[in-house]
């Protein structure tokens, strides 16, 4: 196990990616988990002691650089119940992801279903030594920060797949990682564990995360239960399940372009 983080600090709102962010599709360029889960713990210091994120948008305005971005925080709609905060990540001068988070208050009072009327969740596997992503290649860093313990599908299995998941390394160096960081940092994949077409022939790129949440994870271990439906003419959307062990926490969705990978490169 490594402790080399996702991002080092580059100054007090400056990030330097490694080699943890990279994206599978072209290693100069960043993973939408780690950038989500930037960005998402950036808002999350500002809404501090108001209440919890239960919404988070997070758009992919184009490729993003694996090069040192700056992030900026503003409070869109303010209010003590319910409030709406933005963070944009910008590279050379160019903003490339966008997070938008609904923060609403909590109470002391347990307004909460019986867990146990929910469905029964899979138990955890043991370790396999398996690689979570075989169409990739082999030097390609993401998949090492995280331990990956399928419960089915996944790999080159084309089709729904569920994965128990466990960030190993921090957001950033010198700073514990957030549950709903970690949630990030994984929920960008599930587009990846649960693809439809093979991974060396076709690219399917999400160009937004969206999470809804009733709550934050309350274990170190996250469970994506995906599944990829494509229409045909380029177009598809991952919709997950998300849970810890404790339960369900909320479910992601992620739209996506399918196109087919070019054969020169």
């Amino acid at each position: 196990m490594t402790s080399e983080p996702f991002y080092h600090r580059a100054g007090p709102a400056a990030f330097e990616p490694t080699r943890f962010t990279e994206s599978p599709w072209d290693q100069s360029l960043q993973h939408g988990g780690p950038p989500a889960a930037l960005l998402l713990g950036e808002i999350e210091r500002v809404v501090a002691g108001v209440g919890r994120i239960t919404a988070a948008q997070i758009d992919f305005l184009g490729a993003i650089p694996r090069e040192t971005g700056h992030v900026e925080v503003r409070t869109l709609r303010p209010g003590r119940r319910v409030r709406l905060d933005a963070a944009t990540l910008t590279i050379r001068g160019r903003v490339v992801a966008e997070a938008r988070c609904w923060t609403m208050a909590t109470t002391a009072r347990a307004d909460r279903r019986v867990e146990h009327l929910a469905s029964p969740l899979p138990a955890l596997p043991a370790a396999t030594p398996r690689p979570p992503f075989p169409g990739f290649p082999g030097a390609w860093h993401y998949p090492d920060a995280i331990e990956w313990r399928f419960v089915h599908g996944g790999g080159q299995e084309p089709g729904p797949a569920a994965v128990w998941t466990r960030v190993r390394v921090p957001v950033v160096e010198g700073e514990a990682a957030t549950p709903l960081q970690r949630l990030a940092v994984v929920a960008d994949s599930a587009n990846g564990i649960s693809n439809e077409l093979a991974l060396d022939r076709f690219l399917f790129v999400p160009t937004a995360l969206q999470l809804s949440l009733h709550r934050h994870p309350a274990s170190e271990w996250i469970l994506l239960d995906a599944r990829t439906s494509l229409s045909g003419d380029g177009v598809g959307t991952t919709v997950t399940d998300l849970s810890d062990l404790s339960g369900t926490v909320g479910t992601g969705t992620q739209p996506l372009l399918v196109q087919p990978r070019d054969p020169a490169g």
